[in-house]
């Protein structure tokens, strides 16, 4: 019997690989920031597990009839403890890689952008839907992890362009894929996009922002009255 593995991998449709890789790096993402805040194995694993599927799952359910990708791949999620278990497990080893956390989200987010506006624009979602999906699916595994740890979903704060870089990498996958450029091209200028916009405003202070002192103080003041 021969054994053709590109053949195999031909047969698999893009959007499940390309769910099969965003959730292996999510995973990878959740489990480090659960390491970061010295959390045991099963809180590694707990927090890979959300990071990993939590925004899929949420664009599966909003998608409604296209199955949930969390529920029909479950030797992935053997695979994603077995992954964070291995990385708890290392977590001595991995001191320098701590410094790069903040770019593997990054990547994370910009290529699960890239799973959740793919997937939902094969579904006949339409441009505006699959942006907007695109950006719920990078953010929501994210979130729902930030949750988990009682604190704010860093996409609700001002800081660094997250759930700004979300909706860009969205629209460079949509526009292209709309105006009949080959999907190889607009996953590149989507997962590309997401990336060095974050990257970027990490590295020149680029913020959004929220209420400005004043008014904060004014706020407190007409509160306390």
């Amino acid at each position: 019997m021969n054994f053709d593995f590109m053949q195999i991998i031909s047969q698999i449709p893009v959007t499940t690989i390309i769910d099969y890789l965003g959730v292996t790096v999510g995973v990878v993402a959740g489990t480090m920031f659960a390491i970061d805040r010295k959390m045991d194995i099963l809180g590694a694993a707990s927090l890979g597990l959300v990071t990993g599927f939590g925004g899929g799952i949420i664009r599966d359910l909003l998608l409604q009839n296209q199955g949930i990708f969390f529920m029909e791949h479950p030797l992935v999620i053997l695979a994603s403890i077995c992954i964070s278990v291995t990385l708890s497990l290392a977590r001595g080893h991995l001191v320098d890689f701590q410094k790069y956390i903040f770019h593997l989200d990054a990547f994370t987010m910009a290529w699960y952008v890239l799973a959740g506006a793919s997937k939902s624009w094969f579904a006949g979602a339409g441009a505006v839907i699959s942006v907007i999906l695109g950006s719920v699916t990078a953010v929501g595994g994210g979130a729902l992890r930030d949750i988990c740890v009682g604190e704010v979903p860093r996409v609700f704060l001002p800081g660094r362009y997250y759930g700004v870089s979300s909706v860009v990498a969205a629209m460079f996958y949509v526009i292209p894929v709309e105006l009949g450029a080959p999907q190889d091209i607009s996953s590149i200028l989507c997962v590309t996009a997401g990336f060095a916009l974050t990257v970027l405003s990490d590295r020149f202070n680029w913020h959004t922002h929220g209420e400005s002192r004043a008014e904060c103080d004014h706020q407190e003041r007409e509160h306390s009255k």
